[in-house]
């Protein structure tokens, strides 16, 4: 195909996206796929500023259009606790415990900080019957977060009078993990949560009594601290993490209550065909036969932007191209500064090729909607803005 059809078909399969606070119109170029699908996915190279406006845009998108329930994220479970818990007090203390543990990870930033915020106040506009609730389906990167969720599921039903010589026996043994021993490399970490996996199977109707509806969440995380491990210390980082996703995925679905999902991930999680040696999220899910064809996964592509690169010690801010400079059909596009554009649309060279407009992670085979159907052209965004390493609880007050 020429550059001319190419440029012909994008030129009628693509819209400006308007950013207004109530503007959901531009988006309408979506809704003809909205009907028979129940996962709805952007994806995201982290650190990009336009990344926390475009997942605000969809989600009240998304809200209005399907009303789905759940904000599929990609955090482990038990910080998804307790944003969730942040999200039906209001009490921000919650929110600012769990950045604390955050520190060096790509959600540390003011950006995404502010946009838990601005999730709270959207919620507060909902009926109790449609709020929002995050779903956390990453493994427990941050054994802080897991252990401060695993010491509160075991305290909050008793007071420290009533506690049993079990729930005394797990505290303590948390206590002892010293901050300084909370990385992926700590053995005694380790061996202490292998231990109790044993012990929760070995005991579980006991559990189950002094946990309560904790049990599911306390034993999930116990489950993805170990899963930490296998990611870490294994030979296929984006394999095995994305297989442990998904299955964190199904486990948290069977669980729920009937709803739709939307979230923003990384790029690649997104992708529903997989790559060699990685059977990324978005494929796992369909080749389900519970999920196939129930996907809808949009990708981002940058143009002259900057992302934030954060790190334990330092913030580095660096330029981000990732659109592929052979792309000479999209040059008349990006004067703006969010375009969305239909893949899968009548005609479409996107489905019948695989056209890579992605300057790196290249697929093997397949067209190109088989690994996205939408995509969206970001020019000009700054990157986040991060946190101060030293007293950024300030910024926060």
């Amino acid at each position: 195909m020429s550059d001319y059809q190419l440029k012909k078909y994008l030129m009628n399969n693509h819209n400006k996206i308007i950013m207004g606070e109530e503007d959901i119109q531009s988006l309408s170029i979506i809704d003809e796929d909205l009907g028979d699908k129940e996962i709805f996915l952007t994806g995201e190279n982290h650190g990009v500023k336009a990344n926390v406006e475009l997942k605000m845009k969809f989600l009240k998108y998304f809200k209005e259009k399907i009303d789905f329930k759940y904000y599929l994220c990609e955090l482990p479970y038990s910080t998804a606790y307790f944003i969730n818990m942040y999200l039906e007090t209001g009490n921000e203390d919650i929110l600012k415990e769990v950045y604390t543990a955050l520190k060096g990870t790509d959600a540390w930033n003011k950006d995404d900080y502010s946009h838990w915020k601005e999730v709270y106040k959207y919620n507060e506009t909902l009926s109790k019957d449609r709020k929002i609730t995050i779903v956390g389906i990453d493994i427990e990167h941050q054994p802080i977060n897991a252990l401060k969720f695993m010491k509160y599921c075991l305290l909050e039903k008793n007071t420290h009078k009533k506690i049993g010589e079990t729930h005394n026996r797990i505290i303590n043994n948390i206590d002892e993990i010293k901050p300084k021993d909370r990385f992926v490399n700590s053995k005694k970490f380790k061996i202490f949560f292998h231990k109790l996996a044993k012990d929760l199977k070995d005991r579980e109707i006991f559990y189950r009594s002094i946990l309560k509806e904790n049990y599911f969440g306390f034993k999930f995380v116990n489950q993805n601290l170990l899963n930490m491990y296998e990611v870490y210390e294994g030979n296929n980082f984006n394999g095995i993490r994305d297989n442990k996703m998904y299955q964190n995925f199904v486990e948290i679905h069977k669980k729920l209550p009937k709803g739709k999902y939307y979230g923003q991930l990384g790029l690649s999680h997104i992708f529903q065909k997989s790559f060699p040696y990685v059977n990324w999220l978005g494929a796992a899910l369909n080749k389900n036969t519970i999920f196939k064809g129930k996907v809808l996964s949009i990708a981002y592509v940058y143009k002259n932007c900057k992302y934030l690169y954060p790190t334990t010690w330092k913030n580095y801010i660096s330029s981000i191209n990732t659109l592929d400079s052979s792309m000479a059909a999209l040059e008349d596009f990006i004067n703006n500064e969010y375009t969305i554009f239909k893949l899968n649309g009548k005609n479409s060279p996107f489905k019948d090729k695989l056209i890579w407009p992605i300057a790196h992670k290249f697929p093997k085979d397949g067209v190109t909607t088989d690994y996205f159907q939408y995509m969206i052209l970001i020019k000009d965004s700054d990157a986040m803005e991060p946190l101060n390493h030293n007293n950024w609880q300030q910024f926060l007050l």
